[in-house]
């Protein structure tokens, strides 16, 4: 008795898949960190200005909690935020375009959604994406290699 075409497709996909998604974790790390690494080298006096500190809270605080409220404030800063209103006024939508699909990927990859970010305390800009940059090199040697 020969394999039918489902049993075969369905072999296929289990010794295909489970590469694909410990993969993904790393194009996904790598695709943040390469827009990590390119917004740290624009210079603009935007990137000075002060968005909420996300990495200053308690050690109990979870990975995925400060990552999720990175993304709020992400997403806080290419939408009506200083940041996106300096940017615009400046000229620099590359950067506001980079914001944006940092946002995406990082939401993608945290997968909670409306985390609350207390404005108490704060950053600049650049401080926040080279702190968030820090923990992704951090995740991705944790994915098996690092190249960053």
């Amino acid at each position: 008795m020969g394999l039918t075409p489902l049993l075969i497709a369905t072999l296929f996909c289990l010794l295909v898949c489970p590469g694909n998604f410990t993969h993904g974790c790393d194009v996904t790390l790598e695709e943040i960190i390469k827009t990590l690494n390119t917004l740290s080298g624009k210079k603009t006096t935007c990137m000075e200005l002060m968005v909420a500190d996300v990495f200053a809270v308690p050690k109990n605080t979870t990975e995925k909690e400060i990552l999720c409220r990175a993304t709020t404030v992400l997403r806080q800063t290419y939408q009506d935020h200083p940041v996106s209103r300096c940017l615009n006024k400046n000229g620099k939508l590359d950067i506001l375009k980079l914001l944006r699909g940092l946002y995406r990927n990082l939401r993608s990859m945290v997968q909670l959604h409306n985390c609350p970010v207390s404005e108490s305390k704060q950053r600049t800009l650049k401080d926040f994406l080279e702190s968030l940059k820090s923990t992704m090199q951090k995740k991705y040697s944790q994915c098996g290699r690092s190249k960053f």
